[in-house]
């Protein structure tokens, strides 16, 4: 493993101070009320407080399921609505515990498919960010939680901030799957203004065993290399909160499993990648790394579509 390390962006006094990252003005934020969707509303409040940023509040009542393609057992309207009000009143209840200041909130009752629904919303909204629960790792949260968010991805044009249920600051230390690709890079950038104060941000590319030849030594320095330049070219390109320290990292091996590995070993707040990407000089790590991200976090995750809504 090879490691730099750059000073925080304050303190670099030959080249011009980086214009910070844009505040947020809007967050959509989708709840259901259950527990997975406390970090998110956590995250959510700690943003609109330091940005003055408006949060619209969005639940989905999902359609109940059909019997049988040829067979549809209506509820009476008086069950439809006592559904409704308990959902609603669940959703109050849980923002006015987690979040107290969330009584100016927006909060809005919709009925139709969740990712679908919460995109529209979003682009109505101009949202800057979807903020979403990442839910436990129990089967019932896979298909309710992380899989929501890797839903939305493929949707969204926006990035979908995927909150851990015991999140409970802005992210201190986050760390960015990096193949170099733009879509990669846009990621980065997008997870910016999520930073705390005086945050560390980590750069790490998998060298995946297919392409570490140990038998071949000079291709694999050479391959490091063009990886540790292409790392100075990236870092020039950010234009990093004042106070923000970066680092950068080489690992070798499956890349989701070892930067999971990586993540839990240096106490990571938050995963950062894009959807999906190409490049042909080095792998690329995103598209099937943010599925295994998402479905192996146990900290929150920041995913990027490919192309950000101007």
């Amino acid at each position: 493993m090879a490691t730099t390390n750059t000073t925080p962006a304050q303190a670099t006094g030959a080249a011009p101070q980086p214009e910070p990252p844009k505040p947020f003005s809007m967050l959509l934020l989708a709840s259901d009320g259950t527990p997975g969707a406390e970090g998110a509303i956590v995250m959510a409040r700690l943003l609109a407080e330091r940005d003055k940023a408006r949060v619209h509040v969005l639940t989905v009542v999902e359609p109940l399921p059909v019997i049988t393609p040829e067979v549809s057992l209506p509820l009476p309207p008086e069950v439809e609505e006592a559904r409704r009000t308990e959902l609603a009143q669940r959703v109050r209840e849980q923002l006015l515990r987690v979040a107290p200041g969330a009584s100016a909130w927006d909060i809005e009752l919709v009925e139709g498919v969740p990712d679908a629904t919460i995109v529209r919303t979003a682009r109505e909204d101009h949202a800057g960010a979807i903020v979403v629960g990442l839910g436990e790792h129990r089967m019932v949260d896979r298909l309710f939680g992380g899989e929501t968010a890797l839903r939305l991805i493929r949707m969204a044009d926006v990035p979908i901030l995927a909150a851990a249920p015991g999140a409970t600051t802005l992210p201190t230390h986050a760390m960015a799957a990096v193949d170099f690709s733009e879509t990669g890079n846009l990621a980065i950038r997008a997870a910016l203004p999520l930073l705390a104060p005086d945050a560390t941000l980590t750069l790490v590319h998998v060298v995946a065993r297919d392409i570490s030849l140990g038998a071949w030594p000079a291709w694999d320095d050479a391959y490091l290399k063009a990886v540790n330049a292409s790392f100075d070219l990236l870092k020039s390109q950010l234009r990093l909160p004042p106070g923000v320290t970066v680092n950068t990292v080489v690992l070798r091996g499956d890349p989701p499993g070892e930067l999971l590995a990586w993540a839990s070993q240096h106490k990571v707040d938050l995963l950062v990648t894009g959807s999906h990407g190409h490049n042909f000089v080095v792998r690329t790590l995103l598209g099937r790394v943010s599925t295994k991200l998402v479905r192996g976090a146990r900290c929150s995750v920041l995913i990027a579509p490919p192309r950000l809504r101007a």
